[in-house]
């Protein structure tokens, strides 16, 4: 039985975090398979490699999904994958054109008009529940070099709850991509990657920089990159790659 998703809808004032709120619905048994939470403002929302998430209030979108995978362990990072194909077919609802810029950040002609944060729980050894956390500039975007929104990049004014219903139809409507043929999902998130075919500066943990050019993905969700003639992967807690300045 598929999911449905947002069969249950929470919206909040204010809330540290709608993913650290769903993970207590869920701790507490009370959270139902597909619940969205949306909030109007986030106190501590989170990022990737734990950067914060700047957001401005109640005129863009914040919320989190949390749902029960029919998917193996090994296979988790079919969310992501799907998760960032279906925010590039929704914002394309609105006149835009996207880009994945790995792991899972959605850029509009190379400024980031949003971003995705999955946290896993298990059961033993299976995938319980996975909570998808998404963050979209809706009408506003933080003074930050490289951030852009909906408004900016259109014109036009949205509600957030619109862009929701958007995402929630097209997530609802194409989970038989999420569950289907594996390397078909892969292949379509390849296809999204941004900044592609081009050498970039990298830069590793210890601050080691160094430069590559993206050739895409492998099964386990790593970045795949050319490093003079080299094939090399990274997880996204090893490296982070500096946008090119144009």
């Amino acid at each position: 039985m598929m999911t449905k998703f947002g069969s249950v809808f929470i919206q909040l004032a204010s809330v540290d975090s709608t993913n650290n709120y769903a993970a207590n619905l869920i701790q507490q048994g009370s959270c139902q398979d597909g619940s969205v939470i949306m909030a109007d403002y986030q106190t501590m929302g989170r990022g990737q490699r734990g950067n914060s998430w700047q957001s401005v209030s109640a005129t863009n979108l914040m919320f989190s999904i949390a749902f029960q995978p029919k998917y193996p362990l090994e296979e988790q990072i079919r969310l992501a994958w799907y998760s960032a194909i279906i925010w590039q077919q929704c914002l394309l609802r609105f006149g835009m054109s996207t880009q994945i810029k790995w792991p899972n950040d959605i850029y509009v002609k190379g400024s980031k008009i949003g971003g995705i944060l999955i946290e896993q729980q298990l059961k033993g050894s299976q995938l319980d529940w996975s909570v998808l956390g998404c963050g979209i500039n809706v009408n506003e975007s933080p003074e930050l070099k490289h951030a852009t929104s909906i408004y900016r990049e259109t014109g036009q004014r949205f509600k957030p709850l619109t862009v929701l219903a958007e995402y929630l139809d097209l997530l609802n409507g194409q989970q038989a991509l999420l569950y289907g043929d594996f390397l078909k999902l892969k292949g379509l998130f390849e296809e999204g990657l941004g900044f592609r075919n081009q050498q970039l500066q990298f830069e590793k943990k210890d601050g080691l920089a160094f430069e590559g050019s993206i050739l895409g993905v492998n099964e386990q969700g790593q970045l795949l990159l050319d490093v003079n003639g080299s094939v090399q992967s990274y997880g996204n807690q090893e490296i982070r790659f500096l946008l090119p300045s144009t």
